[in-house]
């Protein structure tokens, strides 16, 4: 890293130290650009259990393989390219060998 970049590194940290117990500055506006919302939905208790168990062999959260599912389920409705086509069939390939494993 260069000495500049590292030195800039080192002022903001000790800025950031300096001020941590302060309130934020008038008119500054947090942002979260990667915040997500949850979503509520019912599912019948068979499908839950079943939906439980796979992700359990799978070992992810079962709201980590939902979510994987709905947005695979959203990118399937979207403009593809030939590579993001490919992308998606080398993953579901992956889940297919992770449940026959």
């Amino acid at each position: 890293m260069s000495n500049s970049i590292q030195k800039l590194i080192e002022n903001v940290a000790a800025e950031a130290d300096a001020t941590h117990d302060e309130p934020m500055p008038a008119g500054a506006t947090p942002t979260r650009p990667n915040k997500s919302v949850p979503v509520a939905v019912r599912l019948a208790p068979d499908d839950v259990a079943v939906i439980e168990t796979l992700a359990d062999k799978l070992d992810v959260p079962v709201s980590t393989l939902l979510r994987g599912w709905i947005l695979d389920a959203l990118a399937a409705h979207r403009d593809e390219s030939v590579a993001t086509a490919l992308d998606r069939v080398t993953a579901d390939i992956q889940r297919l060998r992770e449940l026959v494993a």
